[in-house]
């Protein structure tokens, strides 16, 4: 005779279930990339990066799991030099806290000399499909002391000084620096706290504020199928918006809106190129005044492409304007001729995937919109620079660029 089941065993059967669930939601997101090779003629590499991409977003989520509903935040780096989200950019550090809508939050810290920070608190479920809210404080917004110190409040009663209004929905903020030149600019630091607000049965903030409780079974519970959702949303919506690229590719579109963690100081203009054996995409656009403008590369999920080893974006301070005041930036793989010359980026491996541009704090209202030609260099042309395009035809106005839905750039 067996023996009887005890109210543990039936315990760990249930946190088992939970872990399974969170298992089955990552078979679900990889179906998402593997359904794509069903479907079209897919290279490896776009499916490899696929799979890593579910990683990616799973290490981001662990570690909010780690974080949700903490009365100690912190801010962690949300994207690294290889681990990389929603359409990141090299030249930007993004650190992300949770926070609850509910409480009062304090950030203090040093400014620095980065070309740009900011600080964006993001309100609304993207797993739920919830529309995104965007507050955001920029250090053209912020008073610093003499020394570049500086307080920043987040509560959702109106305060003195720097404040960032918190929706009830709040749940993130992000620290965003920009550097032209990572070399020369010295980085921003800065910490956040609780000073206020309500606790739920850990009290309030006034006073010395609890540890964090240990986890359990319903703790676990919601963040695993939180968790869950998003991965599987993430893997989901970087699938639908590249097959939406794909069908007006080599032409760039004005973003409408911010997209999921994109910040309202940025104008985005975006690309899918598409590239045949001996292709390169020729770009040509004037820069606006801005305080920062860049372009980089990105894979079909929104990972910016290796950036540590290959030179795969370039910026105000980086790329080489003409004498006409134009931007001309060649993008092609390692093969092509017009390869290592000023302005070219490597498609590192990949024969389609997007081109993104960044204008930040531009002086004009409009953004501006690059054109592009899929051309084939002539092969003695290398070395030297070309004034209209690589192939030696003149520029012909783009017409018929309809706005893309938000990429969710950061």
């Amino acid at each position: 005779m067996s023996p009887s089941r005890s109210a543990t065993d039936d315990s760990k059967d249930g946190l088992a279930s939970l872990w399974q669930e969170l298992v089955e939601a990552l078979v679900a997101a990889g179906g998402t990339v593997t359904e794509i090779t069903r479907v079209r003629d897919i290279d490896d590499i776009d499916v490899l990066e696929g799979y890593r991409y579910i990683l990616a977003v799973l290490a981001e989520q662990l570690d909010r799991m780690a974080l949700r509903g903490s009365a100690h935040p912190l801010f962690l780096p949300g994207v690294t030099p290889v681990r990389k989200l929603f359409f990141d950019n090299p030249d930007t550090d993004y650190d992300t806290a949770l926070i609850t809508g509910t409480r009062t939050y304090r950030i203090h810290g040093h400014r620095g000399t980065p070309t740009y920070l900011a600080f964006c608190v993001y309100s609304g479920n993207m797993a739920k499909g919830e529309r995104t809210r965007v507050d955001n404080l920029a250090d053209t917004d912020m008073v610093f002391g003499p020394d570049g110190s500086f307080e920043v409040t987040l509560s959702a009663d109106e305060q003195p000084g720097n404040w960032i209004p918190l929706d009830p929905r709040a749940n993130t903020v992000i620290a965003r620096q920009y550097f032209l030149d990572r070399a020369t600019e010295i980085p921003a630091r800065y910490a956040i706290d609780v000073v206020g607000g309500d606790l739920g049965d850990r009290g309030t903030a006034d006073t010395d504020l609890p540890p964090d409780p240990p986890l359990d079974r319903l703790r676990f519970a919601r963040l695993a199928r939180d968790t869950a959702r998003f991965v599987t949303r993430a893997a989901t919506l970087a699938n639908e918006r590249a097959e939406q690229a794909r069908r007006a590719a080599n032409q760039f579109t004005p973003v409408l809106g911010h997209g999921v963690y994109g910040t309202p100081d940025a104008g985005y203009v975006v690309c899918w190129y598409q590239l045949e054996p001996g292709e390169v995409l020729a770009i040509e656009v004037e820069p606006p005044a801005c305080r920062y403008w860049g372009v980089h590369l990105a894979n079909r999920w929104g990972q910016s492409l290796d950036h540590r080893t290959r030179t795969t974006g370039l910026n105000a301070r980086t790329a080489t304007i003409d004498p006409d005041g134009m931007l001309r930036v060649v993008v092609g793989p390692r093969e092509s001729s017009h390869a290592g010359e000023a302005n070219w980026l490597d498609t590192a491996g990949h024969r389609e995937g997007w081109v993104l541009f960044r204008w930040l704090l531009r002086q004009r209202a409009t953004v501006p919109v690059p054109e592009a030609r899929v051309v084939t260099p002539i092969a003695d042309r290398r070395g030297a620079r070309w004034t209209t395009w690589p192939d030696g035809t003149s520029s012909a106005a783009r017409s018929g660029s309809q706005p893309a839905s938000p990429p969710g750039a950061s």
